[in-house]
């Protein structure tokens, strides 16, 4: 089982290129849970931790009783983003901090974590890698292992593109490939 998040708020690139790699793990016989973060409302983290030390979460939402243990019992938890002044969009923001109750799930830590960054413009190198480090704090706080071909930043050169390039799909192949061999 594989879980794919998408942070973003629109259907561009990053949407799409998630839609391609849930599709070519699938043709590989490879179960996917696929959340677009855009197509669900959950609340803040109320920030007390009172999950870590009861194993549950003040709310009761797609969050805790869907998509957490989706992931907990996934081999792999891809995320595809866009970048926002340096940071993935608040939506994912606000989910990452949701996460906070998987500290609590010991089977989290044989996850594997892979990302999918996007920017604008080439000058965008520096924000790209900030939002990067962003999802790699998360993924070591959560003790998870990075996925050999689990880093892709992308610049779009234009916003309206959503069509991969063959590049793109390339690259997500490589990451689907490195997936399915996963124990």
């Amino acid at each position: 089982m594989v879980t794919i998040i998408h942070g973003g708020h629109r259907e561009g690139l990053c949407y799409h290129a998630a839609q391609t790699l849930k599709d070519s793990l699938e043709k590989k016989g490879e179960a996917v849970n696929f959340y677009s973060l855009r197509d669900y409302r959950f609340d803040f983290c109320c920030g007390n931790q009172p999950c870590q030390d009861s194993g549950t979460c003040i709310y009761s939402d797609v969050v805790t009783n869907e998509i957490l243990p989706a992931i907990a019992g996934s081999k792999a938890l891809v995320v595809f983003t866009p970048t926002y002044f340096n940071l993935p969009p608040a939506i994912l923001k606000n989910f990452m901090d949701r996460c906070n109750l998987l500290l609590t799930f010991e089977e989290r830590k044989s996850l594997h974590f892979g990302s999918w960054i996007s920017g604008q413009t080439d000058e965008d190198e520096d924000s790209l890698e900030q939002c990067y480090q962003s999802l790699a704090a998360f993924a070591e706080i959560f003790e998870y292992e990075v996925l050999n071909n689990g880093r892709i930043i992308r610049v779009e050169q234009n916003v309206q593109q959503i069509e991969l390039t063959d590049g793109d799909k390339d690259t997500i192949e490589k990451l689907a490939t490195e997936i399915i061999t996963l124990d």
